[in-house]
């Protein structure tokens, strides 16, 4: 698929969550990146991390499970497995697409709690992606498509992940106020990052401020 196909998938996602209920500009950016970086690595497209969740067979098993909160359920499980994918590779204090710090985190919680499961939802531009291979700098195009308003560059070249599978995109750490004051910038960092994952995974991070999620959990 294109890098204009995946945009295409992002900007749909982002009309289903709407439609759900999400209504901040970030947390509709966020959920959809999260959603489509997560597919993309599926057992069924390039292996990243063993999951199912946003297939087809993974939406019909949730449906039977919990029929009443189907899309609530998938979308949490979803958002586990790629944030316990990353937090296998990075340190624990590190901030990452599938975790912003505590403070955000609770936000997108609140946010997930209220949104409405309905039968025309299904998400089904995410569950029909297939991706057998990818270019690098693949999610430029779905960046262009948020609505992030961002200070200071976002340019730059990407610096080589470590043997882990990491990649530190900055050695300064952030705290929690300075998340939720660059939460845009981070957003693009991180799908520049995940934009140069081609065949292997690996994990864009910024260290978090070493004591910060312990004090604001």
């Amino acid at each position: 698929m294109t890098s204009t196909g995946l945009a295409d998938v992002y900007n749909e996602t982002k009309e289903d969550l709407q439609d759900a209920g999400v209504t901040d500009d970030f947390f509709l950016d966020l959920l959809a990146s999260r959603l489509l970086i997560e597919r993309v690595g599926e057992t069924n497209n390039l292996e990243w991390w063993d999951s199912r969740v946003l297939s087809e067979t993974g939406r019909a098993r949730l449906s039977e499970v919990t029929p009443k909160t189907e899309l609530q359920s998938r979308l949490n499980l979803a958002l586990k497995v790629g944030a316990k994918v990353e937090s296998d590779r990075i340190a624990e204090d590190a901030l990452s697409l599938f975790d912003f710090g505590p403070r955000v985190e609770s936000q997108l919680d609140a946010v997930i709690e209220e949104i409405e499961t309905s039968d025309e939802i299904t998400l089904k531009q995410v569950e029909n992606l297939s991706i057998q291979s990818l270019e690098d700098g693949w999610t430029d195009m779905v960046i262009e498509q948020n609505a992030s308003n961002i200070s200071g560059s976002t340019d730059g070249e990407i610096p080589a992940p470590d043997a882990s599978g990491a990649l530190e995109l900055d050695t300064d750490g952030k705290t929690v106020d300075e998340v939720e004051a660059e939460k845009w910038r981070l957003l693009v960092m991180f799908l520049r990052g995940y934009g140069s994952c081609t065949d292997r995974l690996h994990v864009p991070y910024y260290p978090l401020e070493s004591g910060i999620k312990s004090d604001n959990a």
